[in-house]
């Protein structure tokens, strides 16, 4: 798996907007729209992890301005 970047998460939001466009278009087909489903699926499971990492990291950041860090 290859690591995102925020600039990936910029993209997969904007893609996702122009799925939205595209479901809420009457002219869209129903066939069309079950393959932006799996897509949307997909675009959202990308983004859900990269914002938990980012969450494990200020959680981590947190931990240390806690005074957990080991003595030296």
């Amino acid at each position: 798996m290859t690591i995102m970047t925020n600039q990936d998460y910029i993209n997969n939001i904007a893609r996702l907007k122009e799925i939205e466009s595209a479901v809420k278009n009457p002219e869209t087909s129903l066939d069309r729209i079950d393959e932006l489903i799996g897509e949307t699926k997909k675009l959202v499971a990308e983004c859900y992890a990269y914002t938990r990492s980012l969450r494990q990291k200020v959680d981590e950041l947190s931990d240390i301005g806690a005074g957990s860090l080991p003595d030296d």
